[in-house]
């Protein structure tokens, strides 16, 4: 088990962050998925807490799908992973290469003035090229920090597309980069049996979360869940820079 188990610090922020993100993934499309990473990285170096998430993601991807499925837009997933993808690699090579503190805080706030000004991310979403280029830059944030929904949603409010289907096609998009994202983190040599074993305690975590997030986006009109969502993005980029100035 790690040394971390025995903190009661670190096991309320760990539930916290992970309880949140649950509810982000099946319930907001990711926006504030971010929250757990930043929360854990107070008390942990931030590459632990990147790994010690991971395996947690990929189960609330799984939960996501499941309860989204038959609202899968396969074509406008196929257009962002690919992408996606490119970005995983880039972000593999940056890994070390860059500090994470100066990503935070440009990277947050991006965040708050795509989520603060209504009218420029559904136009950077919708430019020419825009599934690629936001795609690419989630997958680069995603591999570095785990933030790659503040990107993502940005291309998806811009699609306007309704609440089930943005969440089914988060669902399948970070399923396949959670994924990915595996390799590299294994060739960097930061995973451990007691990380792994760490993650294992907080499942119950992560599916109560998912399964909250669910009940919540069924009580939610369209408006209300586009608002929430750029909330959420813009709670991302606030968490960001706190983390990038400390």
């Amino acid at each position: 088990m790690s040394l971390y188990d025995s903190s009661l610090l670190f096991f309320a922020l760990a539930a916290i962050g992970i309880t949140i993100t649950g509810i982000s993934k099946s319930g907001f499309a990711g926006g504030s998925g971010v929250v757990a990473v930043p929360l854990l990285a107070t008390i942990m170096p931030i590459h632990h807490a990147v790994i010690l998430v991971l395996p947690l993601l990929i189960i609330m991807d799984i939960k996501t799908i499941q309860y989204f499925r038959k609202s899968v837009a396969w074509g406008d997933v196929l257009k962002v992973i690919p992408a996606a993808i490119i970005g995983i690699i880039i972000g593999s090579f940056m890994l070390g290469a860059i500090d994470p503190n100066a990503l935070q805080l440009w990277f947050g706030l991006l965040c708050i003035l795509f989520a603060s000004w209504q009218k420029l991310a559904p136009l950077l979403g919708k430019m020419k090229g825009g599934a690629y280029l936001w795609g690419c830059i989630s997958g680069i944030t995603s591999t570095l920090i785990h933030s790659g929904a503040p990107p993502f949603n940005i291309y998806m409010i811009a699609r306007g597309l309704p609440k089930q289907t943005w969440l089914a096609i988060a669902g399948v998009f970070f399923f396949v980069m959670n994924c990915l994202k595996i390799i590299p983190y294994y060739l960097i040599g930061d995973w451990s049996l007691s990380l792994l074993w760490t993650s294992v305690i907080f499942i119950p975590f992560a599916l109560f979360g998912t399964y909250l997030g669910k009940i919540m986006q069924g009580k939610i009109s369209e408006k209300t869940f586009m608002q929430l969502c750029r909330a959420f993005l813009a709670l991302s980029g606030a968490l960001l820079i706190y983390k990038g100035l400390v």
